[in-house]
């Protein structure tokens, strides 16, 4: 239940809320009508909130409400994803990669919580690699690739927007490639891909102008969470060199660097910059921000 409620339980709303205002900017269409979302976004709420004290209660009672709680979460999950799909296939737009894979990874997320509505604790292995690697992850850096550069360059100067199709490649391949080894029990082995894409995304923070946006608080919150990405593969290859060479390792140094460090920064950032956007409010942050 940890795995399913910090991995999937809480990020859908931020993203769903997040898709319903920004996407359709991206895909040049009507965002849907409250009518729409609130329907499948009542029944996901109502759903994660119950998670938790049906877990409470289902250690004495079983676990029959709480697999039908999370049931109904993935219903509506389900029902916010198909409302964003008839966005795309409505859209005109010559670029609708970054919505496109976005989808595909929150009907991963999706399969996660009806992994475990089927299977309880015996999903686990599922929740946790798809959870973190092919659904969470995907998802924030896809949305990095399109909106970092271009809130970059229209911020500081000299910098431009540099995002390159194979960029994105590697920034949705690598988390894909390492869930699939720690899948296959090669946990040892997963440098091969930790690694290499470590130094790329420390080069990528660089290149995508890390110290000037230090400038700008609001930008800089962007940056920083970014950071945490390179810092987690950084993580997660010296944990699979360390249980390559016979050590214990640091199994849980990746998992929250990823997850806290760099999924959860990157959401107060983007739900801050587009609370104030959407809200008419100045794009900047305060210092409590």
């Amino acid at each position: 239940l940890h795995a399913v409620v910090l991995l999937c339980g809480f990020a859908p709303f931020f993203m769903f809320g997040f898709l319903f205002t920004a996407g359709p900017r991206w895909l040049g269409v009507e965002p849907p009508p409250p009518s729409a979302w609130r329907p499948p976004g009542a029944l996901a709420a109502l759903a994660a909130l119950a998670l938790v004290p049906l877990e409470v209660a289902g250690l004495a009672h079983g676990q029959f409400l709480l697999r039908l709680a999370a049931g109904a979460y993935a219903a509506g999950w389900l029902g916010l994803a198909l409302l964003f799909y008839r966005l795309i296939r409505a859209s005109g737009a010559e670029d609708k990669l970054h919505a496109i894979l976005v989808f595909g990874a929150l009907c991963i997320g999706a399969s996660v919580v009806v992994a475990f509505a089927v299977s309880g604790p015996a999903a686990h292995g599922w929740v946790k690699g798809a959870g973190l690697w092919a659904f969470l992850l995907p998802v924030f850096v896809t949305v990095c690739h399109r909106m970092i550069p271009f809130f970059t360059a229209s911020v500081v100067p000299f910098v431009n927007a540099f995002r390159p199709s194979w960029l994105l490649v590697a920034m949705i391949g690598a988390p894909l490639a390492h869930g699939v080894l720690e899948g296959m029990e090669q946990a040892a082995w997963t440098w091969i891909v930790d690694l290499p894409m470590a130094a790329l995304m420390l080069w990528l923070t660089v290149r995508w102008g890390f110290r000037q946006s230090l400038a700008n608080r609001l930008l800089a919150m962007l940056h920083i969470g970014f950071v945490w990405y390179a810092i987690g593969f950084l993580l997660a290859g010296a944990h699979s060199l360390l249980a390559l060479a016979g050590f214990p390792g640091l199994p849980f140094g990746a998992l929250h660097a990823l997850a806290i460090g760099c999924a959860s920064s990157l959401l107060m950032a983007m739900v801050t910059r587009v609370t104030c956007g959407h809200s008419g409010r100045t794009l900047a942050a305060d210092r409590l921000t």
